[in-house]
This record gives structure tokens, sequence and C-alpha cells, in this order.
């Protein structure tokens, strides 16, 4: 008698391409960040070369989100979502700059851009959870993605360094934070139990869930307890979250159904960003770099205009105008972000990244 062997999904190893991606990213902007802690590497050049990636890759991933929305016809379903409440954000954003709420909106960009890193993380877990195929409590991977990073954050905000490009950072009470560090350990310690657990009972556990968790989310906690400098920890975790993201939603693009020649501009351009992942990233870069350009110029109009009416105070935080643009383009970016990854599981693109074999992304 044949022995037959059951096969189950194939899943990355820590050498892999979502490995690289998913957890590993985060390792080179950490490496280059303590090296300048260190004293290993000049400020300058540390800051230099986080500008290329936080300036390069930030617009690509900027243009991953629009080319994932506008440049696909599904937006027309949702013209609201998609449409109308981002331009509302942007416009937003840039008008209370120019009458001079730039130190609140970078306040808030400085909490809301982790939270929404540490959320796409969440994302990825639970997404290597339904690849493995176990139904699981969702409330231990969120605890466990999102307590001991936020606490690291608020501690920071008062501890460690209390401003953000200029803006003056709120403090928390201390017993919150600790709270929060305390209840994170538990459910890290808690998760690492269920997923040995599950993994000594037979059941199919997807290690690159406990990579992440254990990966980038413990060394962005570090980064913001152990090094001072206002922004090299934010431009090293930003790094590794924009590498994660442009890989996602390039496999996302990959399983997009296939389109016959058509010389509409859509099709084109859906067509040309699948071909080639050196066009694909050129696209992104040009498609968030005009964006980004057009609201630099709308920032220094609304803002010249803003001093004529006598409506911005003579003491508002001077940030540069393209600066006050990318918190428009931001805050657009969180919401439709947050609207996809609240599609239907069946219908998330993390589930063509993360579908039997390397890990998929949402539509």
């Amino acid at each position: 008698m044949q022995a037959t062997v059951a096969t189950g999904p194939r899943y990355g190893t820590p050498m892999s391409a979502e490995w690289m991606a998913f957890v590993w990213s985060s390792v080179p902007g950490a490496a280059l960040a303590v090296a300048y802690a260190a004293g290993v590497i000049p400020e300058a050049v540390a800051m230099s070369l986080f500008a290329l990636s936080f300036v390069g890759l930030n617009l690509m991933h900027m243009g991953a989100t629009w080319a994932r929305v506008y440049v696909r016809p599904s937006w027309r379903q949702r013209p609201m979502e998609r449409l109308a409440v981002p331009v509302v954000l942007a416009a937003f954003a840039l008008c209370y700059e120019a009458v001079g709420g730039g130190a609140v909106l970078l306040a808030a960009q400085y909490f809301l851009s982790f939270h929404h890193a540490i959320m796409q993380n969440y994302g990825l877990v639970r997404a290597s959870q339904r690849r493995s195929g176990r139904e699981v409590d969702p409330r231990l991977d969120l605890a466990a993605c999102l307590l001991l990073p936020g606490a690291a954050l608020l501690y920071r905000a008062g501890a460690v360094s209390d401003r953000y490009s200029g803006a003056l950072l709120p403090s928390f009470p201390t017993a919150l934070i600790q709270t929060m560090a305390v209840a994170g350990v538990v459910a890290l310690l808690g998760f690492a139990w269920r997923e040995w657990r599950a993994y000594r009972n037979g059941e199919r556990v997807d290690a690159i869930g406990p990579g992440i968790v254990f990966g980038p989310n413990l060394l962005w906690s570090a980064m913001l307890v152990g090094i001072p400098h206002p922004a090299a920890p934010l431009y090293a975790l930003a790094s590794g979250h924009y590498a994660q993201y442009l890989y996602f939603v390039w496999h996302a693009q990959e399983h997009d159904p296939p389109e016959g020649v058509s010389p509409r501009i859509g099709p084109r351009m859906r067509l040309a960003l699948r071909t080639s992942r050196l066009r694909y990233l050129a696209g992104l870069l040009a498609m968030g770099g005009a964006v980004t350009i057009l609201l630099t110029f709308a920032a220094s109009g609304l803002r010249a205009a803003a001093g004529a009416m006598l409506l911005r105070p003579d003491g508002a935080l001077d940030i540069a105008p393209w600066a006050a643009a990318m918190i428009g383009v931001n805050l657009e970016h969180y919401w439709l972000d947050h609207r996809i990854w609240r599609t239907s599981p069946r219908r998330s693109p993390l589930r063509s990244v993360f579908r039997g074999g390397p890990i998929g992304i949402r539509a």
C-alpha cells in the first residue's frame, strides 16, 4: 500500500520574498537608525539616506493606494467613500494648516501614521491566520499587535522626544502607559502560547504571523523608546511599512482578472502597471509625485490667501508647503486604506497574497 502525504498550503520560509517584505523589511532602516544613534554614521548621512526612502517609497506607497482605488473602475460604486471623503480630508488639512493649524495636524499625524502602520501588521497577521485555515480570536491578535507598540509611542511622546517635525506632542499619564505596556506583554505571551500549543497539537500554523508580531512590532517599539532623535526611528519604521505595502499591492495587481486590449485609458494604465515591476514602481512614483506637487502649490496659495486676510496667526508653526501637502495626502490615504481593509475578507486584497501560497491582499 502506498502512503499518502497530506499537502497543505505552501507557506513562505524565513528567506522567502514574503518574509523579506513583511518581516525583514524593517531591518535595514533600523540598522541605519542604530548606526546613527551609536555614532557610527554622521547625522547628515543618515538623514540623507532616510530622505530617499521616506520621500521615494512614501510617494510610491501613496500611488499604490490610488492605483488600487482609482485606476480600477470599482471606485465608482462608492463615490462618496472613495472620492468625496478623501477630497474633503485633503482640503481640510490644507485649509486648516493655512490658518495656523499645522502643529495640531502634525501631532495628529504622529499618532495616526503609527496606528496605520500597526494596523497593517495586524491585517497581515489576520490574513496569515486565514491562510492556515484556523479560526482564532482576533482580539488577541489585535492586542498583541497594538498594545506594547502603542505604549512605546505614548512613552516616547513624553519621555524621549516631545516634538515631531517641530510640533509639540501631548504627554500621557504614566499609569496609562504602564498599564498598556503590561497588557501588551500579557497579550504577547498569550499569543505565543496559543501559536505554540496549536503547533504542538498538529494544527497548521503560519509562522509569518508570529514573525510579524515578534519582528517588526517589537523592533519598532524598541526604536521608539531607545533612539531619542526626533525623526530617525520614525523614518526607519516608515521604510519597513512602505516595503510591506508595495509588495502586497503588487501581488494584488497580479491577481486581478485579465483584461483584453482596450484603447481606453483605465485598462491601458492597469495593463502597464501589471506588466513590469520597474514600470509599476515608476508609475506609482510619478502618480504620487504629481499629486503632491499639485497640493504643494495649493498649500502655498491657501497660506498666502490666509495671510492676506489676516487669518494666519503670527506664531503659527511654519512648515514647508510640501509638508502641508503630505499631511493632506496622508489623511486621505489613512481613510482609503481603512476602507479597503474593512472590505469583506472574501474580497480582501490580502486574500490573493495569502491564498495557499505567498501572502496576498484585498481589493
